[in-house]
């Protein structure tokens, strides 16, 4: 984020308040972070872009959603590849995620929880007997700039609630 802050600065011919800018994105970046350095359990997210066919579209490693979980404290439920992939039933059972994230799709997102927590392998893992799913908008959440502070922040307290320090 930093970096993109300074490449535009540059393209902008801006350097001086891009740097000022990427100094404190980077400074807020770190404090949301950190916020979650005393959380003893972390939790296991499976990032969920879609349901294509019945077959989950999840996120593995190296991805925009990964990025964004590790920042949150949270932990990748799936790690045995990278980038975006449909998962078998088997593979959403095994990774047994303890919280769903997805994006807010516009519209009624009770629907979209519902379709996501009676899928069967969804179902089968602790998110969905406890029916724990986080809707976050995908721009803010994957967006990576100036506001991931704030996603993270926002992710870590849907996460972890009050055992985020402030």
């Amino acid at each position: 984020i930093v970096e993109k802050i300074r490449i535009i600065g540059d393209a902008l011919d801006v350097e001086d308040k891009a740097a000022q800018l990427a100094e404190k994105v980077g400074a807020d970046v770190d404090a949301a972070e950190a916020a979650t350095e005393g959380v003893a359990e972390r939790k296991k997210v499976l990032f969920v872009l879609s349901l294509q066919g019945g077959r989950v579209l999840a996120s593995g490693t190296g991805s925009a959603a990964d990025g964004i979980i590790k920042l949150a404290g949270g932990v990748n439920a799936v790690t045995d590849y990278p980038g975006y992939k449909q998962l078998t039933d088997e593979a959403v059972i095994e990774a047994a995620p303890d919280v769903i994230l997805t994006m807010d799709r516009g519209g009624d997102d009770e629907a979209q929880a519902d379709e996501l927590l009676v899928h069967p392998a969804i179902a089968a893992t602790p998110a969905g007997r406890e029916g724990k799913v986080i809707r976050m908008d995908g721009a803010y959440l994957l967006g990576f700039g100036p506001r991931t502070a704030s996603a993270v922040r926002d992710l870590s307290a849907a996460l972890y609630g009050d055992a985020v320090a402030d």
